[in-house]
């Protein structure tokens, strides 16, 4: 209780527990000063006076500083009273205001990646239709008797981009949904920094060239080693590349450069390698977030040059499963950007082991003419692969279902078969498990090709008795080769 100057009257056992000064020191001290109630009292005050009540939230301050939140409830004792006494009742809710505040936040939160997720799937569609259009065109140049060879070359290599593209995409897409699970598996082995290098920069030398960029790499004189995945590696690097080009306008420059960082107490160290451009850079907000998941700056030059803006949350988990780290900085718009990464180097004990280690390689086979059966629902995707196969020498058999493959394997004898999982009827999995138990196919080489390609998906063809597992755009290098290598392999 208080009277209408401030000055504290009355102090219950309550005020010292919610507040923690005794009877002793509240008395007499102003109301005010003791508890530095916000807002100031002149927001109730009027009220109190003219009203007779007032109630509402405060923000006070305890004795050790720190602060409560409290429903207050003021009654204006009676008007004879020359003292004009105030009681206030306080109920301290500060951890039902905090709850409220979280559940708040939580929302927000939960609206704001509802709204980006919104618009990532439309951009998602944005750019899975944007390589149909010159798909589409270079196809009808395919077909115009009148195209010379030039334009037919160029309309291939229009083709070959395009699909390159949409399989980026789809990798991109499937790689973010296994590094957010855990679950991606990395093949590390020891690999040259020059070679990681090498082959993140063919990845993207088409691009580079197309846009008249000038692409400058500094390297260090000895020999760098990491131990990782090549291709994850390789998948990280080029795509920081990628990220500079498109980010740079025709004509600018990018920078490349790696070197050894010492490590403390004469250890390994770390290799670190840094891409730079001159583009369009980031504002300072940007940078702390333009490694998260569907974080996407609003530039222009992004969107004409597609992508979905998952690449960068890719390389910083590829490097993070690596034990490295990533960072990027731009002193800010029009200023142009740099992302460096760090990865643990090998030492010299280590690599020595290594290659003390590997065995001798065997000489390439020869490809030789084989038997195969095709087995796949979708007719285009059959006879396209048939024709492939047929054009390199092997005699082939098409099926577009589980019963056919079966009752085609008993009469033709593959030697290989290309199953496809998703077919009607009888799935992959299931005609495979049969075809292990006719007679004679005991040794037939199953392929699986199919367009999920998680590490679940690979152990359940494995566990079917499927010999390997292709996922769907497969290169058609890759089929040749695995030809190859069955004769190879008896």
């Amino acid at each position: 209780m208080w009277d209408i100057h401030g000055d504290i009257v009355y102090w219950n056992r309550g005020a010292e527990e919610a507040y923690g000064y005794t009877k002793e020191q509240a008395l007499g001290r102003k109301r005010s000063e003791l508890l530095a109630t916000s807002p100031p009292a002149s927001v109730f005050m009027d009220t109190l006076l003219n009203q007779g009540n007032w109630t509402g939230e405060l923000v006070q301050t305890m004795s050790d500083g720190r602060m409560v939140v409290v429903d207050a409830r003021m009654v204006l004792e009676s008007a004879s009273d020359p003292r004009r006494l105030v009681l206030e009742t306080n109920h301290v809710i500060t951890e039902r205001k905090q709850m409220e505040q979280s559940l708040r936040d939580h929302a927000e939160e939960l609206t704001a990646a509802d709204r980006s997720k919104d618009e990532f799937l439309a951009m998602l569609a944005h750019e899975l239709r944007n390589p149909l259009a010159p798909l589409r065109n270079a196809l009808q140049i395919l077909r115009e008797p009148a195209a010379t060879a030039d334009t037919v070359t160029r309309a291939q290599e229009i083709m070959g981009r395009q699909i390159q593209n949409m399989t980026r995409i789809i990798d991109d897409l499937l790689d973010v949904s296994q590094l957010t699970r855990g679950t991606i598996q990395l093949q590390r082995r020891p690999m040259k920094v020059t070679a990681l290098v090498a082959h993140a920069v063919e990845l993207n030398e088409g691009q580079i060239n197309e846009r008249g960029q000038e692409l400058s790499i500094s390297l260090p004189p000895d020999d760098l080693f990491v131990d990782g995945d090549a291709v994850r590696l390789e998948q990280a690097l080029a795509n920081l590349l990628n990220n500079a080009s498109k980010f740079t306008h025709q004509g600018g420059h990018i920078w490349l450069h790696a070197e050894r960082v010492p490590g403390k107490g004469g250890g390994p160290g770390e290799v670190a390698i840094r891409v730079r451009d001159d583009g369009t850079g980031m504002s300072a907000d940007l940078v702390p977030r333009v490694f998260d998941l569907f974080m996407q700056a609003d530039r222009s030059l992004a969107r004409s040059q597609g992508g979905l803006g998952i690449g960068l949350t890719v390389v910083r988990r590829l490097i993070e499963a690596h034990g490295g780290s990533v960072e990027a900085a731009s002193p800010g718009l029009g200023q142009g950007s740099e992302f460096g990464l760090r990865l643990p180097s090998i030492s010299d004990s280590a690599l020595h082991a290594f290659r003390e280690a590997q065995p001798m390689e065997a000489s390439s086979p020869k490809a030789v003419a084989q038997r195969v059966l095709v087995a796949e629902d979708n007719v285009d995707a059959a006879e396209a692969l048939a024709v492939l196969l047929t054009l390199a020498g092997h005699e082939v058999q098409v099926t577009h279902d589980g019963l056919s493959t079966l009752t085609s394997a008993v009469t033709f004898r593959p030697q290989v078969i290309f199953l496809d999982i998703g077919m009607p009827g009888i799935d992959g999995y299931e005609t495979a498990r049969q075809l292990r138990r006719l007679p004679g196919l005991e040794r037939v080489r199953l392929v699986a090709i199919t367009g999920y390609g998680q590490d679940t998906d690979r152990l359940r063809a494995k566990e079917a008795g499927f010999d390997h597992h292709l996922t769907k755009p497969v290169e058609p290098e890759t089929v040749l080769q695995l030809l190859a290598q069955r004769r190879a392999s008896g």
